[in-house]
């Protein structure tokens, strides 16, 4: 039977995912706090050598991007488990996923400095305040919204940069509002887990749990299937 996109049913099916694999989570958050911890140390202790910062800042980048996108590809062993057996070195991300995710990124942020600067050209000081307002608006909310459905694609699907963009935009299209709603309890969740240091490393596996079923449901309504499986649930 065939089941709509539901945002009660996402967000339980995401707190039932980790309270199943809460040790696992756990274990791989901490791990990741601190090796990011521990490299963005160094690269700020090298910050008056403006080589080695650079080098440095493009490798924490780097290993900022692997371990978000072994974070995912986990989320999704995760979710599957009861259908197959997975070992860990099934997590790591390929080459071609790293690329299209940074080039995705590096792509859009670049489009939004020099639209920025090309703005910075206009005279009228309202008009120039209004049309920042609007790019820094545009920008943080395909970030934020979008991004990661095409992160979602690029680790699932194997999909480049715009063709990521391109299946994000179709799958949300007709479940906006429902996706919306999501996305501004995740919103929430950050808002309360930013109190204290350790409520971000549990409320971040949890917000990226909720995307990653988020993202399931959604292209199972879309196939006009039945999401009741394990899988989603």
């Amino acid at each position: 039977m065939y089941h709509p996109f539901s945002v009660a049913e996402t967000i339980k099916t995401a707190w039932n995912v980790l309270k199943k694999n809460f040790a696992t989570i756990s274990v791989y958050s901490i791990i990741a706090f601190v090796i990011v911890f521990v490299s963005g140390f160094i690269v700020f202790y090298f910050d008056d050598n403006a080589v080695i910062s650079g080098i440095g800042f493009i490798v924490l980048l780097v290993e900022i991007t692997f371990i978000f996108l072994a974070f995912i590809k986990l989320g999704f062993r995760l979710m599957d488990r009861e259908y197959y057996d997975f070992d860990f070195g099934e997590i790591i991300p390929k080459v071609r996923m790293l690329i299209s995710y940074l080039t995705l990124l590096v792509f859009v942020s670049t489009l939004a400095v020099l639209v920025t600067h090309l703005i910075e050209n206009v005279n009228n000081e309202n008009i120039k305040g209004i049309l920042n307002f609007i790019v820094g608006l545009t920008v943080q909310f395909f970030f934020l919204f979008y991004f990661p459905i095409c992160t979602c694609f690029i680790v699932d699907d194997a999909s480049g940069p715009v063709e990521s963009v391109i299946q994000s935009f179709h799958l949300i299209r007709g479940n906006f509002f429902k996706y919306f709603l999501i996305f501004l309890l995740i919103e929430g969740f950050m808002l309360l887990g930013a109190l204290t240091v350790i409520g971000l490393i549990l409320v971040i596996p949890f917000v990226n749990i909720i995307l990653l079923v988020a993202y399931r449901k959604l292209v199972y309504s879309h196939l006009d299937v039945d999401d009741d499986i394990a899988e989603t649930n």
